[in-house]
């Protein structure tokens, strides 16, 4: 079941997993006399380390980016409360409909109240304590709306049209000289427009693992389960549910073996190969075999390559520069309630 606090936060991932009672409670910062506890905070980092281990491969993991997240979070932390402490200064007020709306809405994720009470109790929340923290969120967003929505400054055609320009020049290879946060913007919608233009196939997939290193008993077992896999299609099984009942891999098996829509430079390049130069309908008879194991792969549909002008995508472009206009005064602004803080880090990584 998703923890409730992951459901209603707002500005970033609050979700809760049980610790034991013996981890010394440390005070890990202190903004304007209000303390973060280690306590808390383990609540917040520890299922964003499992979720960022879950989806990163294990040769790209480090202590480094871990911590590196610790201290991101951190930060949110630190921002988040600095936001509460301003809303409560400005006093805005959420009337009672609006906190019951905000409630209601998490209960509805739920199957019925008692699991939702049970859900509380793991959490370590009692309903007071949590629509405390759901009005506090609401009174954020009250806060964020009222400062944000009337100073974003809408970008004009000459600004939409230098974006453009740039995302076409960054799609070609070139440097911009651009700030860092500029280029990180072009650089993440060159890559989207350069996916979607670019010739396209759906894959479905059935994986039999069976690592490099693998010693020769496992990598028997695993030549045996392709087999296994090779008599099945080859009496007519249907692929997807062949790549149910046999991929080593959970995603997968849930999807059925869709992969999705993937284009060059997505996947291994042994894999990569296969997929464009099969038609749809098409499957690996015989196994592609890469460093992680065994791979059959079947074309369900493809798209050919597309072009666009700059009028196909003028709008979303647009929406893109108010959205970084909107971060910009938004990081401007947090980062001025801040320096009128008094903050003190006890703890980074």
């Amino acid at each position: 079941m998703k923890k409730i606090l992951s459901l209603v936060c707002m500005m970033f991932l609050i979700s809760g997993v049980a610790f034991s009672d013996e981890v010394v409670d440390k005070t890990l910062a202190i903004v304007n006399g209000e303390p973060l506890m280690s306590s808390e905070f383990d609540k917040i980092v520890e299922p964003m380390v499992q979720q960022y281990m879950a989806m990163t491969p294990v040769t790209e993991q480090s202590d480094s980016k871990i911590n590196e997240l610790k201290n991101q979070i951190l930060e949110q932390r630190i921002d988040q409360m600095v936001l509460t402490q301003e809303a409560k200064k400005q006093k805005i007020k959420i009337v009672k409909r609006e906190l019951d709306e905000a409630v209601n809405q998490v209960k509805k994720r739920f199957p019925n109240d008692e699991t939702f009470q049970a859900e509380l109790k793991n959490e370590g929340l009692t309903q007071v304590q949590f629509e405390k923290r759901i009005e506090e969120q609401l009174m954020v967003q009250k806060l964020v709306e009222r400062e944000m929505k009337s100073n974003i400054k809408q970008p004009s055609e000459t600004d939409v049209k230098k974006f453009y320009d740039n995302v076409r020049a960054k799609m070609k290879g070139e440097n911009l000289g651009l700030s860092k946060e500029d280029e990180e913007t072009v650089d993440a919608v060159a890559k989207l427009l350069k996916r979607m233009s670019s010739e396209q196939v759906r894959l479905n997939q059935i994986y039999i693992k069976c690592d490099k290193n693998a010693t020769p008993q496992e990598r028997k077992a695993a030549e045996g389960r392709v087999a296994s896999v090779k008599k099945e299609l080859a009496s007519g099984a249907s692929f997807s549910a062949t790549s149910e009942k046999y991929s080593e891999d959970s995603l997968l098996k849930q999807r059925k073996g869709d992969m999705g829509f993937v284009v060059k430079g997505d996947l291994d390049k042994r894999l990569e190969e296969k997929a464009f130069s099969m038609t749809v309908g098409q499957y690996t008879k015989e196994p592609v075999q890469t460093d992680s194991g065994y791979h059959f792969i079947r074309v369900t549909e493809s798209r050919a390559s597309q072009s666009f002008t700059f009028e196909d995508v003028r709008n979303d472009l647009a929406e893109v520069l108010y959205r970084q206009n909107g971060k910009k005064l938004y990081d401007k602004w947090v980062e001025g309630l801040k320096t009128k803080a008094n903050i003190k880090i006890n703890q980074v990584w």
